[in-house]
């Protein structure tokens, strides 16, 4: 579960995302914040929901949202749609701990749905040679 610091419940921790939400809408971490929060309590649909907000506001701002929403996607039976969010989540660089955790997750879900693993290495090596050449240009 996504942590947040001074609470002691789930509910409690909605409640403060929800108006922080509320006064920025259009911040897609703090969607991705109410997503966990939902995904925790295998409340799935509604998780989903809020990932699919924080990709719409900013379309793959983290790996790590776009494994979760694939997960929501196949918790709930669209594996079709779930597997294409695994794989755009191993596409995208991992520009923090989060994000490493969020494509390892996605490379295991996309294992256990049933994509081979030439096609997973095939992702991989494209977002390898993006890793390369970024970090050429810093």
């Amino acid at each position: 579960m996504a942590r947040v610091y001074g609470t002691t419940s789930v509910e409690e921790a909605l409640g403060y995302l929800r108006k922080v939400s509320a006064v920025n809408p259009n911040d897609p971490f703090t969607l991705h914040a109410i997503g966990r929060q939902l995904y925790a309590i295998s409340e799935y649909e509604d998780a989903r929901s809020y990932f699919q907000k924080a990709e719409d506001v900013k379309n793959g701002f983290s790996a790590s949202n776009l494994y979760y929403l694939g997960s929501c996607l196949h918790k709930t039976g669209n594996i079709e749609d779930a597997a294409e969010c695994l794989k755009k989540a191993l596409m995208l660089p991992a520009r923090n701990t989060v994000d490493h955790k969020g494509k390892a997750s996605a490379r295991k879900l996309l294992v256990g749905i049933g994509v081979c693993e030439d096609e997973i290495a095939a992702i991989e090596h494209v977002d390898s040679k993006y890793e390369t050449k970024s970090s050429k240009r810093t």
